[in-house]
């Protein structure tokens, strides 16, 4: 059995090579591989008394990380961010939209593009904040931003 203090010692000596391990193999999505090596150390604190010291806990790790990047590519499909996009990153190179160019922005009312700025500003767990700084549950919070991706995916077709 491994003692708690030791679990300790285990995350601070694994965390960074299993995030590691995950972020490549989600992409180089830096949330995504946060939110999987999260998991990895969630689950190795539910199941730690049920090891021993005898057994390869990298190794064990690295399985668990494979089943849970798994199951997370199963329920989520894969997302590009704007910091990863090409398209964005000319756009961004270039010195942004010119003036004669239609942003897809344009069609956001202020409240809308004030919503997006602060969500996307804010990381996963400072959404909650976010959400009662707008006034807004963060179920009602995550409702509106996806209206507003499809009302961008919309705007695009």
């Amino acid at each position: 059995m491994i003692e708690p203090e030791q679990c300790t010692l285990i995350i601070e000596k694994y965390y960074r090579e299993i995030f590691s391990y995950c972020y490549a193999k989600l992409g180089y999505s830096h949330h995504s591989a946060e939110d999987c090596t999260q998991e990895v150390f969630v689950v190795f604190f539910s199941k730690h008394e049920k090891l021993d010291e005898t057994d390869n806990i990298r190794l064990w790790m690295y399985r668990t990380a494979d089943n849970i990047i798994k199951a997370f590519l199963r329920r989520s499909p894969p997302v590009v961010s704007l910091e990863e996009s090409y398209e964005a990153m000319n756009i961004a190179d270039s010195g942004g939209f010119s003036d004669k160019d239609n942003s897809p922005l344009d069609l956001l009312t202020q409240e809308e593009k004030k919503l997006l700025e602060l969500y996307y500003d804010s990381d996963y767990g400072q959404r909650n904040e976010a959400a009662k700084r707008l006034g807004l549950s963060l179920p009602a919070l995550y409702r509106k931003v996806h209206k507003i991706k499809k009302k961008l995916r919309g705007a695009e077709k």
